[in-house]
């Protein structure tokens, strides 16, 4: 049985991750009142019954009301761009009144710009926060589409900083565990290489092949006429072109080496087409084929 863990749970962000975590809070009873920070989608969340308050800015939260009725806990479900800005006006709002803060943390696909964020902008509030990255997202970007169970089942890596605190990652663990996640500790220096091999690269070979077929003779045809082969593997290409751009420029590094990897594998393919090396094309794919039969 879920059990309540903070009195307010402050989710900036409110797009379709920041209200699927707001309305699996919600519907699980592990907060008193969940706010939303967020001038694009709070409203439309609020209305959606996924979150029961509006603050319109980060840096009014010590003045508002939530700030004096109890504990308080904080999830940035927001762009990576800013980073910077949130965590300044938090520490900022922490310094001019009083905040009763549990812990802070965010649900970012790279961490690159989050480390140099909690470096620059947090004092005293540093030892409050983990990162942390849920598994789990889709193509659909709006408080509209939100999941309530989209963490269910849901991998979670979860990553102290230097100034992290026992107590704020095993906290921040509970939470997601309540969710129905499954975290696991990851060095935040090993993240973002690993998450563009295996999210980032796919992203780029979705939207790549998509843009390829949208730019040629066949797109109207092969938007009308397509199975489930090309509607499954360019579903993510459907994703916020905005949302992935600043991913990929924000793990740009690791990224472009997981698409030279990327690029080697597909000219060995085409290689052995053009030389219609029939042996050499089933070694190709049957290694493809073997490791993605391992999949757990």
């Amino acid at each position: 049985m879920s059990r309540l863990l903070v009195d307010n749970l402050v989710v900036i962000g409110t797009g379709f991750m920041g209200a699927s975590l707001a309305a699996a809070v919600k519907s699980r009873g592990l907060a008193r009142q969940v706010i939303g920070i967020d001038p694009a989608e709070a409203q439309r969340a609020k209305l959606l019954g996924f979150i029961d308050q509006v603050i319109d800015r980060v840096d009014r939260l010590a003045d508002s009301s939530v700030a004096k009725a109890g504990t308080l806990a904080v999830v940035i479900a927001s762009p990576v761009p800013t980073f910077n800005q949130i965590l300044g006006d938090l520490q900022k709002s922490a310094h001019r009144g009083s905040l009763p803060l549990q812990w802070i943390t965010d649900i970012g696909s790279t961490k690159r710009s989050l480390i140099s964020a909690v470096e620059n902008n947090l004092t005293d509030l540093a030892a409050l926060f983990v990162s942390s990255h849920p598994m789990a997202g889709s193509e659909k970007q709006g408080a509209a589409d939100a999941d309530s169970n989209l963490f269910q089942g849901a991998r979670v890596l979860m990553s102290r900083l230097p100034r992290t605190t026992d107590d704020t990652f095993n906290a921040v663990e509970e939470f997601w565990v309540a969710l129905g996640g499954q975290p696991s500790a990851m060095p935040i220096d090993d993240h973002d290489a690993l998450l563009a091999a295996i999210s980032h690269l796919p992203h780029v070979v979705a939207y790549s092949l998509a843009g390829a077929l949208a730019q040629s003779a066949l797109s109207g045809a092969a938007q009308s006429m397509h199975g489930a082969g090309l509607r499954d593997t360019t579903r993510i290409a459907a994703s916020s072109p905005e949302l992935w751009a600043d991913i990929f420029l924000d793990n740009r590094d690791s990224l472009l080496l997981s698409c030279s990897q990327w690029s080697l594998q597909v000219a060995a393919i085409e290689s052995a087409i053009r030389d219609a090396d029939r042996d050499r094309l089933i070694d190709l794919l049957r290694e493809a084929s073997q490791w993605r039969k391992g999949f757990q």
